[in-house]
């Protein structure tokens, strides 16, 4: 059995892919599978090695895409990287496979924004219970927890395509999972004008919205990652 289950949903964006696969493949110190679950057109590229599984999600989107690959996942742990991002630390699953040997269930770490002018600024945010009640300042691409989580929590929220990543975080720091901030960057974060965050301000304020009455949160103004660099 792998230590690592890394999946990275992907759709239509081949380009950015292979520097996303290439840079799981080479991470060391830990044994693992990378499932690509593919939720866009017929993938042109083949990947020969053998830790490399490609699922078929059949357009049914982003969220149902990472819930499939949570649900084929042999590993002891998850680990997310979205697929135009890529890890910039070749031993960020080791770095929180230890923490996870010192009691930690809940792995993030730092990133790094990559701007199309070749600017870059680093995310460096802490995240409790209470801090995810206002924010979210957890990068999924710098993600790793125990894959028993989702034995208590369950899957996914598919209700919440543009925040079921925040209300994971909220369901995991609430249930008393130990949370462990690795502040060594371990991700690049590509900002571009196709992020899902960037896009279609109206979904996204009633995604928020139904986030806010789903936890019994406060008032919580629009916003994304970039805000926070």
């Amino acid at each position: 059995m792998p230590h690592f289950s890394v999946i990275i949903p992907t759709r239509n964006r081949e380009a950015y892919l292979a520097e996303a696969v290439q840079s799981v493949l080479t991470q060391t110190g830990v044994s693992l599978e990378l499932l690509v679950v593919n939720d866009g057109d017929a993938l042109t590229r083949r990947f020969e090695d053998r830790r490399v599984l490609v699922l078929d999600n059949g357009k049914r989107t982003a969220v149902p895409a990472r819930n499939m690959g949570v649900a084929q996942a042999a590993g002891k742990y998850i680990a997310f990287l979205d697929d135009d991002d890529f890890w910039i630390d070749p031993q960020h699953l080791a770095k929180s496979a230890e923490a996870f040997g010192k009691g930690a269930d809940f792995y993030f770490a730092n990133g790094e924004m990559q701007f199309a002018d070749g600017t870059r600024k680093v995310f460096d945010r802490d995240a409790t219970a209470k801090s995810l009640e206002h924010d979210n300042t957890i990068l999924i691409s710098a993600v790793c927890y125990r894959q028993s989580i989702h034995q208590v929590l369950g899957t996914f929220d598919e209700l919440l395509p543009y925040y079921w990543d925040w209300d994971w975080y909220l369901r995991v720091a609430r249930a008393g999972f130990g949370l462990h901030h690795q502040k060594q960057p371990a991700v690049a974060i590509r900002v571009h004008a196709n992020n899902m965050s960037g896009q279609n301000d109206a979904a996204r304020r009633a995604n928020l919205d139904a986030l806010i009455h789903k936890h019994s949160l406060g008032p919580i103004p629009l916003k994304s990652h970039v805000d926070f660099v």
